[in-house]
């Protein structure tokens, strides 16, 4: 008991609302944040720490890079470019990070679309680098999607219970906004060790044993099929790249590839700045 509390409180000391309800105080919620620890007595603990894993001989899984050609700019960053990130007009480099204000790094992975196949993909093919802001006459989203990207794990409780609420907000917002879910393994459990198979059964609501700790069939997740990209994450590449802590987590992104909220750094919910971009939840 004294573990779970100890790594509560520094939880709590480390990152402000990691308990906290990750939508809004207006919308209850048993989505908080998980990691996959374990305590002392084998219980799930609430624990901030995330160890890397490591995916070995894993021919089905091409592996998420940073690429070296800057999509911003349209530069290729050969050994002849001096400073990084930069393009060959000399423009400002390009500062990439899960900060407010910062570019979304440059993701490549491998996604799958609603009851599809795993293939290559890049955030990129959403990015409107030339947005300058949604015109006066006209309402976010409007002119340039904007992107939600979620960090889940299959095996975690919260991201299962969360999976119906995620259902709402893009059967409400999604004219607006692309919503992508980034699926995660952690190394601290054996029990968060999801398949791609695993992950697609999840998204597609379809048979497969393993689902939340291997103690669900997937095709009991809560609310409908998710009809948005999932992207393989499982050796946390971008998890790291966005300094993301546990699952789960959302980011916020501007058309053009700006970290426009993280919520980790926000005290802002995530239906609080959903609606101050794109309006309130239609009614029933």
């Amino acid at each position: 008991m004294r573990s779970i509390l100890v790594a509560l409180l520094l939880c709590l000391a480390a990152l402000s609302g990691c308990f906290g309800d990750i939508f809004s105080d207006d919308n209850e919620s048993t989505a908080e944040i998980c990691t996959g620890e374990e305590d002392e007595d084998g219980n799930l603990a609430e624990s901030c720490d995330i160890e890397p894993i490591v995916i070995e001989n894993n021919t089905e899984l091409d592996n998420s890079t940073i690429v070296d050609e800057d999509p911003i700019n349209n530069t290729n960053n050969s050994t002849d470019n001096e400073s990084n990130n930069t393009s060959s007009n000399n423009t400002e480099p390009v500062d990439y990070g899960p900060s407010e204000g910062q570019q979304v790094p440059l993701i490549t992975a491998q996604a799958r679309s609603l009851n599809g196949t795993w293939e290559n993909w890049s955030i990129y093919d959403l990015i409107e680098s030339s947005w300058n802001g949604t015109p006066e006459n006209m309402s976010n989203g409007s002119d340039h999607k904007w992107i939600m990207i979620e960090f889940v794990s299959t095996d975690c409780g919260h991201c299962w219970n969360a999976a119906d609420e995620m259902s709402e907000l893009h059967e409400n917002y999604s004219e607006n906004l692309a919503f992508l879910t980034f699926a995660v393994n952690f190394s601290s459990n054996n029990r968060f060790n999801a398949s791609q198979e695993e992950i697609a059964a999840f998204q597609d609501i379809t048979s497969h044993e393993g689902c939340y700790q291997e103690s669900q069939n997937c095709d009991q997740r809560p609310g409908e099929p998710h009809n948005w990209t999932y992207v393989d994450d499982r050796d946390q590449t971008w998890m790291y790249e966005l300094s993301v802590t546990g699952t789960p987590s959302f980011f916020i992104i501007s058309p053009d590839g700006e970290v426009f909220w993280n919520q980790k750094e926000s005290s802002e919910g995530l239906y609080e700045v959903l609606e101050r971009l794109f309006g309130p939840l239609s009614s029933e």
